[in-house]
């Protein structure tokens, strides 16, 4: 047995050799552990920092169109928008949104408008383009568009302005149609002082050969223009026209057709009495010897003829007689073409008759 002390220097070498050994052993054993490990730790750190409020990235929107809102509260106070947010185009709008709501957020969340309601007077004002930021969708940094210029005028309302009807076409053959009624006959017209003070009538085209041919009742509804006096058209739409306060785009044209023929005068009766003697009718003719009667279907299948008011008296008529007269009405007839027609009586000496008494 050996009383010798052992070597320090050798017991160092020893364990630095063993922790070697155990290290690499570490590194080259056990993969599928270690990687899921790994795989846990980066999905820990990921629902961190998508949990993390304080932690947000830039996103940017483009093409953002700014919204106008309370344009009904501006009307209300007597003003109106005439030129500036129609022709608006879209804008940039740079955010800072939270990493957990970064996929999900839009344009919309942030509300980007124009409020009518600060107006207060008319002339060229100038309006802030506002916004909305949210704990939950993030903050707006910078838009590319901070205010907009409007002109405003005043709105003001005039009534009673009158409808014109301006008939055009032809009506169906056939038929005969009664006096257009349009509806309503005055409408009321607010908007732009400027435009509205302009106005003296509204025009309504109508088309009467596009009614349907049928004997009936027929409503149309009829588009319609403004004018002023000089006959020039005021279109804008920034012009509301209204009845009663209904908010108008076309008028109401009511009108009747009635079967329309044409029906015979009567020459039986026509006369009364004889020519004097030795005399006698040779021939009547009627001009026209037709009139056109419209009226409900039963009278157009059971009249036949017209007859006169008063008969022509050709008592103690020696020469050939020309009269006016008139023609009754069927009491069911809505129209008849002429009231009265001309009637010729030729009356000739009877040729037997070789003295005429005095």
């Amino acid at each position: 047995m050996s009383n010798k002390p052992e070597n320090p220097s050798s017991m160092e070498k020893l364990t630095l050799r063993d922790l070697a050994k155990k290290a690499w052993k570490f590194v080259i054993y056990r993969w599928p552990w270690k990687l899921a490990s790994l795989a846990l730790g980066v999905l820990l750190w990921g629902g961190l920092i998508s949990q993390d409020a304080t932690l947000t990235r830039e996103k940017i929107f483009n093409d953002v169109s700014i919204n106008i809102i309370n344009h009904d509260a501006l009307l209300r106070s007597g003003l109106i928008v005439v030129d500036g947010i129609d022709d608006l185009g879209t804008i940039r709008v740079r955010c800072d949104v939270p990493q957990r709501m970064y996929e999900n957020v839009a344009a919309s969340n942030f509300n980007v408008r124009v409020d009518l309601s600060r107006i207060s007077s008319a002339g060229k004002q100038t309006l802030p383009v506002l916004y909305t930021s949210s704990g939950t969708y993030g903050t707006v940094t910078s838009l590319s568009i901070t205010e907009i210029d409007v002109e405003v005028e005043n709105y003001i309302t005039r009534r009673r302005i009158p409808v014109q009807l301006n008939e055009t076409g032809q009506i169906p053959e056939g038929f005969y149609v009664t006096a257009a009624i349009v509806d309503p006959t005055m409408v009321t017209i607010s908007g732009p002082s400027s435009l509205v003070q302009r106005v003296v009538r509204c025009v309504a085209t109508y088309n009467t050969s596009l009614l349907t041919p049928s004997a009936r009742t027929q409503f149309s509804a009829v588009p319609f223009r403004l004018f002023d006096a000089d006959g020039q058209e005021v279109n804008s739409n920034l012009i509301s026209v209204t009845s009663e306060s209904v908010l108008l785009d076309t008028l109401l044209v009511e009108q009747t057709l009635y079967r329309l023929r044409p029906v015979a005068i009567n020459t039986s009766g026509i006369t009364l009495g004889q020519p004097a003697i030795g005399y006698h009718v040779v021939d009547i003719k009627i001009d026209p010897s037709m009139l056109n009667i419209a009226g409900s279907n039963e009278l157009m299948e059971t009249l036949t003829m017209l007859d006169v008011v008063t008969p022509i008296d050709i008592t103690g008529a020696t020469e050939t007689l020309i009269r006016s007269v008139k023609v009754k009405k069927p009491e069911e007839a809505y129209h008849m073409s002429e009231n009265a027609v001309y009637v010729t009586i030729t009356i000739e000496a009877d040729p037997l008759v070789t003295e005429v008494p005095k």
